[in-house]
């Protein structure tokens, strides 16, 4: 059995790099001896190329296209070749991929049977993601359907987030057994940031993590910095740090901060808690199913710009008094970081990948 791993493009900037370096390493260990993984990387000549992203948006709109283009060429040379076999499955690392279709069509046609697992991050399905925001028209929710069916098995990193998806898509109840919670495959964080020398005080530094797009509200946060100059904010995407120095600014400051309306897991906000972080964030999305709740603000408080406006004392307030009382919020913290652990990890995955059909 050989597992084809169909990778979201390496970025540095972004967890995909990360993802493109462990997910074999993560998953080895699941597989019997004999038994392979292979890596399609979209580029021919083995050449991984930094894309970089589109403005305020996950990856380059236009880039990632040529990136599952190349894919689908060498998947389906892979299958005229012979090379994929029945009994292989492939692991798309980001379902909202086209490659799936063909992946599909070939297996069915060529007779050549084959699984499919997929990881959902965002979509059209969700009104409040980039996407759901630009895209809300038929053509999107058909195509993250037909998706959804033609994996056999797909990956959610949150139960809001699979309710969301099933439900959005108003897919009928007796088609859920393809849905699964499970975590995802961060498990190389802990050893990343814990390799960071931590130093005995923290810095009076808040940081803003998210993309500089209207889902994750940084006008918000432009007010914040404003309204309270005595704490240094740093909103991350104004600087170009290697993952290496964002880990560095992380376990140095005293705050994360999150106003997003959307947000179906959460990364930057795990690893900060990883690294010391107080994490302060609304309850609403993925964050009211993972965090405790003195870590969560009420969501109104941020629900719109004209509700922050509203609300603006209180959000200023909290800053500064958890803040200023860092000291007493260590326990919590590493009690934070435990309840993490099932969603830092992707092990009901990788027990799906290498489960042998008798």
């Amino acid at each position: 059995m050989t597992i084809w791993i169909v990778p979201i493009e390496p970025i540095d900037q972004r967890y995909t790099k990360q993802w493109y370096d462990n997910i074999p390493k993560l998953l080895k260990p699941y597989l019997k001896k004999g038994e392979k993984i292979v890596t399609l990387d979209g580029h021919f000549d083995g050449h991984v190329e930094e894309t970089g992203t589109t403005s305020g948006a996950f990856l380059d709109f236009g880039k990632t296209n040529e990136y599952k283009a190349i894919q689908v060429v060498e998947i389906s040379q892979f299958f005229s070749a012979g090379k994929i076999k029945a009994g292989d499955k492939f692991l798309v690392t980001d379902a909202w991929n086209f490659a799936i279709t063909p992946i599909k069509y070939m297996s069915d046609l060529l007779d050549i049977p084959v699984e499919i697992h997929g990881i959902w991050h965002a979509g059209a399905y969700d009104p409040s993601d980039i996407l759901g925001l630009k895209m809300q028209k038929p053509w999107p929710h058909h195509a993250e359907r037909s998706w959804y069916y033609a994996c056999d098995y797909n990956y959610f990193g949150t139960h809001f987030h699979k309710n969301m998806f099933l439900e959005n898509l108003k897919i009928p109840l007796y088609d859920h057994d393809k849905a699964h919670q499970s975590g995802q495959p961060h498990d190389y964080l802990k050893e990343e940031i814990l390799a960071i020398p931590k130093p005995k005080h923290r810095d009076n530094i808040l940081v803003w993590p998210h993309r500089y797009n209207e889902d994750k509200q940084p006008e918000i946060i432009e007010d914040i910095k404003r309204r309270i100059p005595e704490i240094e904010i740093i909103i991350t995407q104004k600087h170009n740090f290697s993952k290496r120095e964002y880990y560095e600014l992380l376990c140095r400051s005293k705050m994360i901060f999150s106003c997003a309306l959307h947000e179906n897991l959460g990364i930057s906000m795990m690893e900060a808690v990883l690294a010391g972080c107080i994490p302060l964030m609304p309850k609403r999305a993925s964050y009211q199913e993972m965090y405790d709740k003195e870590f969560l603000y009420p969501s109104r408080w941020t629900e719109s710009y004209s509700a922050y406006r509203f609300n603006k004392d209180e959000v200023a307030n909290k800053i500064r008094t958890m803040m200023a009382d860092y000291k007493n919020y260590e326990e919590s913290i590493q009690a934070q970081q435990e309840r993490l652990n099932k969603y830092l990890t992707a092990d009901i995955m990788f027990s799906k990948i290498a489960e042998r059909k008798n």
